[in-house]
């Protein structure tokens, strides 16, 4: 019955290997500015999907406890988002309202309208290269709590890398699905 994971690993090798991320992130007094990339083997339409499932990112962003699509018009979203930043014992509550522009297939760009915020603003590109695609998101935050100068970039940068990580594994997890083979019933005449 755990045979199958194995099965897929051996069939499907190039699949398996997960995506190599590269991330920044600095500190410029009470704001944080991040950079984070990652290229790996993914169809932009679906990398497009996955990135404007709204309703559903907080299935599989780690941290994040909820989020759900307030209003839409064209490609103009309103997003309410809800979660934590975490690093050992500390634990810092997210509460956001975002305004979202997407330029499909290309850019999806975001900033805080409300929540615990003083700024917080984001862009998502995609890039395809041949059956590659180069993910990026840059960010530029300033929280409206506390957060401890020496901890400060420590925190924002697990944050980040956490749920851009899982926002790629997602995106590969999804292609890993469309590329199995397709199961047909026996005795269908083929």
């Amino acid at each position: 019955m755990h045979r199958l994971p194995w099965l897929l690993v051996l069939a499907f090798p190039a699949l398996c290997y997960p995506a190599e991320i590269s991330l920044q992130a600095t500190r410029h007094g009470d704001s944080f500015a991040v950079e984070a990339a990652a290229e790996f083997e993914a169809e932009v339409t679906l990398a497009w999907e996955v990135l404007t499932d709204y309703d559903r990112l907080s299935e599989f962003i780690p941290g994040m406890h909820s989020s759900r699509i307030v209003s839409r018009s064209n490609h103009s979203l309103t997003v309410d988002q809800s979660g934590e930043a975490r690093l050992l014992f500390l634990s810092f509550p997210i509460q956001v309202r975002l305004e979202v522009q997407e330029f499909p297939y290309e850019r999806i760009v975001s900033r805080a309208i409300e929540g615990n915020f003083k700024e917080l603003r984001g862009a998502y590109t995609l890039e395809a290269r041949g059956r590659r695609l180069l993910l990026r998101y840059t960010g530029s935050l300033t929280p409206d709590f506390s957060i401890p100068p020496l901890i400060g970039t420590i925190l924002v940068r697990n944050t980040v890398e956490k749920r851009f990580g899982a926002m790629v594994d997602e995106i590969m997890r999804r292609q890993r699905l469309r590329k199995l083979p397709v199961a047909t019933p026996s005795g269908s005449g083929r």
